[in-house]
């Protein structure tokens, strides 16, 4: 029986072969020059519309008509945290596996091509287990399996248009682009005005109706990219040691690339099981903005994401709290320089100690006259770049206030470290001055006004900051907050956290070189 083209197919149809060449420039009233908007409170967040579908996927939609362009942010709540145990890197490839196209864009057969893909899956799971259960590498049936996934991968390859979903979006858009995280996959794009309909299509296909294809070509794809920026990197091999040494047990002790030997036993199945738990419409959130109507994108929205079948929302994994009572610490040896890279348990996105600890964060590091930067880089001279971060990247669940330091060549890591103790210690018998409070305060609005210029930055805020906070408003509202941290309270916070006891440290080293062999030393009288 032909497979029914729905209204969806026959929209790409038309949009592929009408392509516009111009972008339609769409009148729009200026804003008053003169108006200036409190920092903590733009206006431009009271024109933010929430608009959520049926089945339980949020929008949030933002009309701005100053320039005739759109960004679109899809941010689902799923990241290396949620992946499987023995399956690290899974939400990674699956964000690789997002743009290899569905069962209409990037085939030239879907039955046949459906028909083959099966196949790899069910040879691929076998594969798996084979390996996960400790066969032999050189096992007959191991040989049997890869020989018969190559024989499938080149039958697949005569059904399948490559790259056909990048090349067809990239023909409508300025940009596109995806990043996983560990608590979160992003999905972005900007395109022109007039090609609205593109990303409304383009998304809700790729979200509803996935096809998993060349899937063991694009698993070398990633293993490289382990390769690169890990293993062959020292400073991503560094970070990988803390995060085992200060998560523990909980999951985001896992690298977001995932493990080589994880990835190895990595299978289609997996990718299939992994779509239909987290990328469900409850599990989601959109935001729109740019130079749209308010009516018109939300029946767009209705008629491209209103189809996706409601599933149960994912429960997310079980994260054990961090309870450090003595301090850990490792070395690495890799490359040619030194790096330190200290951490202490951090907090949870709403806790109400997170404002003390962003502005602890920029007195620590934040310009040349922070307590850091002047003792590290000004009166010791022994620090080539500094780094802290009150949350580590983290946003689910508590993370880590890191402080990193790239070492001059004359330096060495103990040195330094000695160095950061003196200055923590110092903040509990010098706090910040109020001014300081002031500037650091007035510096964090300046940067957050400045990203409100771009909507490709705007929508990012908006999404991810509902997906990891529950309410898009806190994005603005945590000026508030910190609008009402005291100097006694960022003195009690520093007395509070860094405790040496719940201190992780590694050492980055270069490596030893091997020394020559002087086979005629034994010769020597």
């Amino acid at each position: 029986m032909p497979k029914t083209i729905s209204p969806k197919i026959m929209a790409l149809t038309g949009l592929l072969f009408c392509l516009q060449a111009a972008v339609v420039l769409a009148s729009s009233s200026s804003p008053d020059e003169n108006a200036v908007p409190s920092p903590a409170h733009p206006t431009l967040f009271d024109q933010v519309e929430e608009f959520r579908l049926d089945n339980g996927m949020l929008f949030l939609l933002l009309p701005r008509h100053d320039v005739p362009m759109i960004s679109g942010s899809i941010v689902v709540k799923v990241g290396n945290v949620d992946n499987p145990a023995g399956a690290t890197g899974l939400a990674h490839m699956f964000e690789h596996m997002a743009f290899k196209g569905t069962d209409y864009i990037g085939t030239r057969d879907a039955v046949g091509e459906k028909a083959v893909g099966d196949s790899i899956t069910v040879a691929g799971v076998e594969l798996s287990d084979l390996l996960r259960d400790g066969a032999p590498a050189d096992s007959v049936r191991i040989a049997e399996l890869r020989s018969e996934l190559g024989r499938l991968g080149k039958r697949e390859s005569e059904f399948v248009i490559p790259m056909e979903f990048p090349r067809v979006y990239g023909g409508y858009t300025y940009d596109f682009n995806a990043y996983t995280s560990q608590d979160f996959t992003v999905y972005q794009a900007t395109l022109p005005a007039n090609n609205l309909e593109v990303w409304m299509l383009m998304e809700s296909e790729r979200l509803q109706n996935p096809v998993f294809r060349e899937f063991y070509a694009e698993l070398e794809v990633v293993k490289e990219e382990r390769h690169q920026n890990t293993d062959d990197n020292p400073e991503g091999m560094a970070r990988e040691l803390l995060k085992s040494l200060a998560f523990g047990e909980h999951p985001y002790r896992y690298p977001t690339i995932g493990y080589m030997e994880d990835l190895e036993t990595l299978n289609p199945g997996q990718i299939d099981d992994f779509w239909r738990e987290y990328y469900v419409p409850g599990n989601m959130v959109a935001a729109l903005i740019g130079d749209f109507d308010l009516d018109e994108a939300e029946t767009m929205i209705k008629n491209y994401f209103g189809d996706i079948p409601s599933r149960p929302t994912p429960a997310g994994p079980g994260t054990p709290e961090l309870e450090q009572k003595e301090q850990k610490r490792g070395t690495h040896r890799q490359g040619a320089e030194r790096r330190l890279l200290m951490a202490f348990p951090g907090f949870a996105p709403n806790d109400p100690r997170r404002p003390a600890a962003d502005l602890l964060s920029s007195m620590l590091s934040r310009g040349k006259t922070s307590r850091l930067d002047r003792r590290l880089d000004l009166e010791e001279g022994v620090a080539r770049a500094i780094y802290t971060s009150s949350t580590g990247g983290y946003r689910r669940y508590p993370g880590l206030f890191t402080i990193t330091v790239d070492l001059m060549a004359d330096a060495t890591n103990q040195m330094v470290e000695d160095l950061i103790w003196q200055e923590l210690e110092k903040l509990q018998t010098e706090p910040i001055k109020q001014e300081k409070l002031d500037e650091i305060r007035a510096s964090y609005r300046k940067g957050f006004i400045f990203q409100l210029q771009k909507n490709s930055d705007l929508v990012e805020i908006l999404a991810m900051t509902q997906a990891s906070q529950g309410d898009w408003r806190r994005a603005y509202r945590r000026f508030n907050d910190h609008d009402r941290v005291t100097v006694e309270e960022i003195t009690s916070l520093a007395h509070e956290l860094f405790v040496r006891d719940k201190a992780s440290v590694v050492y980055l080293e270069p490596e030893v070189p091997e020394l020559p062999i002087d086979e005629t030393e034994g010769d020597r009288p």
